[in-house]
């Protein structure tokens, strides 16, 4: 893919095998989701974007496993390869390739296994736990899942300031959030109702409704209050952009544009998430681009020089 050799090489990873481990990862994100997560590592410094993919691509490579073959054997099947994993990343010999990148990522920036031991159990919820009660159930599962590669991207784009981190934190609950909403139909069909049932509850909404993939304005108004919570969580989380490295800040604007991008699309299709799929067309995409471009662009004071990072 574009731009793969030079990054390897400006990261120093020259070990063919590894390199190769590395192109994988990229190129499964572009396999699962489309070129979209992949072309946004673009906007990193080239040194970075290798170890952006590994940890997104273990991140999808979990989710997938989870989410696809027979449903009576995949919590067998993840179990065997989580169990494989933590090993193979606690002694430091993967075989897995997924592993070799990750385990290389994991040692050049002093990730926390531990993280990776929390994050690939939080994600069995997916197989045991089919709706949450209260929004603190579903706000402790969104830290719990996303807390861990959040916390490894902080390392990647280098906080500056110690309070990235509960910046990072109110993000992550926000992109989690901006997904429910976004999925209801699909993860209805799996079997899922992630919204919670206690707001199904405060609008009138039943199981039953969701199920129906037929929107409603008891509904609407649900989704509205989904989305309304959402904002104001990437409201406290975006702060993280500003206590980071500024030249990583264009990467994590991405992230944080084409989810609210995602959310206004639901705003304007009057909140019927069954109506037709949220994804972003060429023009949202341009527009995308530009609003990265003006947040990212470097702010000064008036007849304040702006240093070159």
């Amino acid at each position: 893919m574009l731009g793969d050799r030079g990054a390897l090489d400006r990261a120093g990873i020259t070990d063919p095998v590894l390199r190769e481990a590395y192109r994988l990862c990229g190129r499964l994100l572009v396999a699962v989701d489309g070129r979209s997560n992949w072309a946004g590592t673009l906007l990193l410094p080239p040194e970075k974007r290798p170890h952006a993919w590994a940890v997104y691509a273990l991140a999808r490579w979990a989710d997938q496993l989870l989410d696809s073959g027979d449903p009576q054997e995949r919590a067998g099947r993840y179990e065997v390869w989580r169990q494989r994993m933590l090993t193979d990343l606690r002694c430091g010999r993967c075989t897995d390739p997924l592993g070799q990148a990750f385990a290389h990522t994991a040692q050049v920036y002093g990730f926390d296994l531990d993280d990776v031991e929390t994050m690939l159990a939080a994600w069995l919820r997916d197989l045991e736990v089919s709706e949450y009660a209260t929004w603190q159930e579903l706000r402790d599962y969104s830290e719990a899942i996303n807390g861990p590669p959040g916390r490894m991207i902080l390392r990647l784009v280098e906080a500056v300031d110690a309070r990235a981190d509960r910046a990072m934190t109110e993000l992550v609950v926000a992109l989690q959030l901006a997904n429910v909403v976004r999925d209801v139909g699909e993860d209805i069909r799996l079997g899922r109702i992630y919204l919670p049932t206690e707001d199904l509850r405060r609008f009138g909404v039943t199981p039953d409704e969701l199920r129906a993939a037929r929107i409603t304005p008891r509904l609407r108004r649900l989704i509205r209050f989904e989305v309304q919570r959402a904002r104001a969580l990437f409201a406290c989380g975006m702060e993280v952009t500003e206590l980071i490295r500024p030249r990583c800040r264009p990467f994590v604007w991405a992230v944080i544009e084409r989810n609210l991008a995602t959310l206004a699309q639901v705003e304007r299709h009057g909140y019927d998430i069954f109506a037709r799929p949220t994804t972003l067309g060429g023009r949202g995409l341009a527009s995308l681009a530009f609003q990265v471009g003006v947040r990212s662009w470097p702010r000064k004071a008036p007849g304040v020089l702006v240093a070159r990072q």
